[in-house]
């Protein structure tokens, strides 16, 4: 990855509806060799997608939550069986098997506490391989940011 491909991926991660032709004239190449480089980056797995970023609390998600998850036993059965719920729940953004007092981390985000409690009563603690579920809410959003920096 040359300093091109760099500056191409620092520029999609920053808007990635920016034109083939707007990024060449940022960093000094034509639209076709943009598109060509993309094209490789997107082949190599180096850019995985695309989407739009959504204000959660314009679409009535306004609760972020790191909710922390401990099963009954470590077995495979049981981790198979919570990936396979943690799959299907809209609400998770993030989810992670972790080291430390519980097994999983998830994040997810909701509409209100109401939502939260119904989440963690209704999906988490309703699931047979479930032991324990904490949960903290965030108060403030310090800093969201997605991108991967490339030196």
């Amino acid at each position: 990855m040359d300093r091109f491909d760099k500056e191409l991926l620092r520029h999609l991660q920053a808007d990635a509806s920016m034109s083939n032709a707007a990024i060449g004239d940022r960093i000094g190449l034509s639209a076709s060799q943009i598109s060509r480089r993309r094209t490789r980056l997107e082949t190599q797995g180096v850019i995985s997608r695309y989407r739009a970023e959504l204000n959660p609390a314009s679409v009535g998600l306004g609760l972020d939550a790191f909710v922390k998850v401990r099963l009954h036993s470590h077995s495979k059965a049981s981790s198979v069986n919570f990936r396979e719920l943690v799959s299907s729940l809209a609400a998770v953004r993030l989810a992670c098997a972790i080291t430390g007092d519980a097994d999983y981390l998830l994040h997810v985000r909701l509409k209100d506490l109401q939502a939260l409690a119904a989440f963690i009563n209704e999906q988490l603690l309703a699931h047979p391989d479930v032991n324990e579920v904490r949960s903290d809410v965030v108060l403030e959003l310090l800093k969201d940011d997605s991108t991967i920096q490339l030196d």
